[in-house]
C-alpha cells in the first residue's frame, strides 16, 4: 500500500512538473504564432491600404487639376460683333456693323501678369455715298493681360488688356467688286478693354484704335482713312 501511494505521488510530480515546464513553450509557440499571423496580415493589407491611398490621392489630384485648377497654356475661343468707326476728313460716312471671331491662347489666368495672342477673322465696313466697302481682316493682337479674383476654372475672375494689334488685309470689296489694289496690305491698332471670365465663359468689351491711313496714295494724294471699332464679344475657354 505505501509502494502505491508512493508510486503516484512520484507520477503527480512528474505530471506537474510537465505542465509547468511545458506551458511557457506553449505560451512561446502561441505568442510566435499570433505574431507570424499578425505580421502576415499586415503585410498582406498594407499593400492594399497604401495602393488605395495612392489611387485615391491620385485620382482627387487629378480630378482637381483637371476640372478646377488652369492647366497649360490656356486656349480657347471669341467672336462677337464690330461696331464701327471709320474716320476720314471732309467725308460723311455711314459706318456698317461687322463681325470678328478666332482663338485665344496664353493670359496666365492664374498669375496676376500675362501675355495673350489671338488670331482672329473681322469684317469692318462702312459706306460713303451709299457706296459699301467691306474690308476683311487677319487680326493678329498681342496683348498684356493683367487678371484679379479666382485663378480656379469654376471661379469667377476679372482682366483688363492692353497692347497692339496687327491686322493683315485679306481682301477689299466696293459693292461686291475686288478693290484690295486701293487699300494697304496692314494697319496697326491700339486695343484695350476688359472682361469678366465666370466658370469657362467669358464676356469681353475692347477698342481697337487704328493707328495708320488704309488707303493707298493715288496720283501723289491721299486722303486719310483710319479704322476705329468697338467689339463686344464672348468667349469659351477649354482650360
Amino acid at each position: 500500500m505505501f509502494r502505491q501511494s508512493r508510486s503516484l505521488a512520484i507520477v503527480a510530480l512528474s505530471v506537474s512538473a510537465l505542465v509547468v515546464t511545458t506551458r511557457p513553450a506553449l505560451a512561446d509557440g502561441t505568442s510566435a504564432s499570433l505574431r507570424q499571423s499578425v505580421a502576415s496580415a499586415s503585410v498582406t493589407a498594407a499593400p492594399n491600404f497604401l495602393v488605395t491611398g495612392i489611387t485615391t490621392n491620385t485620382a482627387e489630384q487629378q480630378s482637381s487639376n483637371g476640372n478646377t485648377r488652369h492647366e497649360g497654356v490656356g486656349i480657347g475661343v471669341k467672336g462677337g460683333f464690330l461696331f464701327n468707326n471709320f474716320k476720314q476728313a471732309q467725308a460723311s460716312i455711314d459706318n456698317k456693323a461687322g463681325w470678328l471671331a478666332g482663338i485665344f491662347f496664353g493670359g496666365n489666368r492664374p498669375g496676376v501678369v500675362g501675355v495673350q495672342g489671338e488670331i482672329l477673322y473681322a469684317k469692318k465696313s462702312y459706306a460713303i455715298t451709299g457706296q459699301t466697302t467691306d474690308l476683311y481682316f487677319l487680326e493678329i493682337p498681342i496683348l498684356m493681360r493683367i487678371n484679379a479674383g479666382s485663378s480656379s476654372l469654376n471661379g469667377l475672375s476679372f482682366y483688363g488688356i492692353v497692347g497692339p494689334a496687327f491686322d493683315i488685309n485679306l481682301k477689299s470689296k466696293l459693292n461686291g467688286v475686288d478693290v484690295k489694289d486701293s487699300y494697304e496690305s496692314l494697319d496697326i491698332g491700339l486695343i484695350f478693354g476688359g472682361g469678366v471670365e465666370i466658370t469657362r465663359f467669358l464676356i469681353e468689351a475692347r477698342y481697337n484704335n487704328g493707328l495708320k491711313n488704309v488707303l493707298k496714295s493715288t496720283g501723289g494724294s491721299t486722303t486719310d482713312l483710319k479704322t476705329r471699332s468697338f467689339a463686344l464679344m464672348a468667349g469659351f475657354r477649354f482650360n
